[in-house]
C-alpha cells in the first residue's frame, strides 16, 4: 500500500511518496497458521514411518536369531520334589500282606482303590480298565465307599468294567496306606504282590502289573 503527502516548499508542492509495510490481515494469519501446522503434521508422520520400519526391522532380527531354549530347573531341586512326592509312600505297607475281601477274586487282579466313584477318577478308571484289558488280566476290582449298587450303575453309566468291593470305613484303604487316591495295586488270591509307587506312571506299568 501507498501513502503520499504533500511538502510544500516555494510555489511548487513537491510530492513525496513513502513506502509504507502493509499489514498483516487476519486471513493472512491465519492460512500461515494453517502452513505451519500442515508442515509439523508431516513432519511427525515422517518420523512415526521411520520408527515403525526400525522397529520391523528388529522384530525380523530377532526372528532370525537363534532363540534361548527354557532353562530346566536344576537337578537338586528336582532331587528335592522326587523326595518329597516319594516320602508318603514310606507308610505303605509291605507285598505279601493279605486282604479277606479281595481273596475271593481268584488268580492276579489289578485293584483300584478310591475314594467315591466321582466324576474327577472315571478317566482314570478307563485307563486302568485299558491296562486291564492289554496285560490279558481279568476284571479290574474297584474298591470304593460307594455302596455296590451305586457304584455299579456309574461304572456301567461310562462303560468300565470292573468288579466292586464296598468299604464303607476305609479300613482296606488305610490298610494300604491308599493316598491320594485312586491308587493301583495287584494282588493274586488275596495276597498283594504289586503296588503303584509313583504318582506318574511309566510307559512299564502293563509289565509291572503283570
Amino acid at each position: 500500500m501507498r501513502g503520499e503527502f504533500r511538502e510544500k516548499g516555494g510555489d511548487k508542492d513537491v510530492q513525496v511518496l513513502k513506502k509504507i509495510p502493509a499489514k498483516k490481515t487476519k486471513r493472512g494469519s491465519v492460512r500461515e497458521a494453517k502452513g505451519m501446522r500442515g508442515k509439523f503434521l508431516d513432519r511427525v508422520l515422517i518420523v512415526l514411518i521411520v520408527a515403525l520400519v526400525i522397529a520391523n526391522g528388529l522384530l525380523i532380527g530377532r526372528n532370525w536369531l537363534p532363540q534361548k531354549s527354557p532353562s530346566s530347573p536344576p537337578k537338586w531341586w528336582l532331587e528335592i520334589i522326587k523326595t518329597i512326592q516319594q516320602k508318603p509312600f514310606e507308610n505303605d505297607s509291605p507285598l505279601g500282606i493279605e486282604i479277606d475281601a479281595l481273596k475271593r477274586f481268584p488268580g492276579r487282579r489289578l485293584v483300584i482303590v478310591l475314594d467315591r466313584c466321582t466324576e474327577c477318577v472315571l478317566g482314570t478308571l478307563k485307563m486302568w480298565a485299558e491296562i486291564t484289558k492289554a496285560t490279558g488280566l481279568p476284571k479290574m476290582v474297584v474298591v470304593t465307599k460307594d455302596s455296590l449298587e451305586e457304584a455299579k450303575r456309574i461304572l456301567r453309566q461310562h462303560g468300565i468294567d470292573a468288579e466292586v468291593v464296598t468299604d464303607y470305613q476305609g479300613s482296606i484303604s488305610q490298610k494300604l496306606n491308599a493316598f491320594a487316591p485312586p491308587r493301583a495295586y495287584a494282588f493274586e488270591s488275596g495276597r498283594l504282590v504289586w503296588k503303584q509307587v509313583s504318582l506318574n506312571l511309566g510307559r512299564g506299568t502293563n509289565l509291572e502289573v503283570r
